[in-house]
C-alpha cells in the first residue's frame, strides 16, 4: 500500500491509501469496481476519517456509510485528490 500525502489550504495534512472495492447487487453479482480512498487525518492514525469512492471514468461515487463527515470537507478532499492525481 502506498500512502499519498495531501495538504489542505489551511495547512492540515491528510494522507490516503487506495484499494479496489467491488460493488455487488443483492444476489452477489459484481456490478462495478470502484477505487476506494481511505483518508487519514494524521500519519499515526489507525482508522480512516472517511472512505471515498471513484469510478473508472473519474466520477466520485457516494456509498452509504455509518461514519459522518462534513460534506464540505469531503468535497475538498475529493478536489485535492483529483489535483494530486493529475
Amino acid at each position: 500500500m502506498n500512502r499519498t500525502e495531501i495538504v489542505a489550504k489551511d495547512g492540515n495534512k491528510y494522507f490516503y491509501i487506495t484499494a479496489l472495492n467491488n460493488i455487488e447487487n443483492p444476489l452477489g453479482v459484481v456490478r462495478a469496481t470502484l477505487k476506494e480512498y481511505a483518508v487519514y487525518a494524521a500519519r499515526d492514525s489507525e482508522s480512516p476519517i472517511v472512505k471515498l469512492y471513484k469510478t473508472d471514468n473519474g466520477s466520485w461515487y457516494d456509498l452509504p456509510t455509518t461514519t459522518s463527515i462534513n460534506s464540505l470537507l469531503a468535497t475538498f478532499l475529493k478536489m485535492v485528490i483529483d489535483e494530486s492525481e493529475n
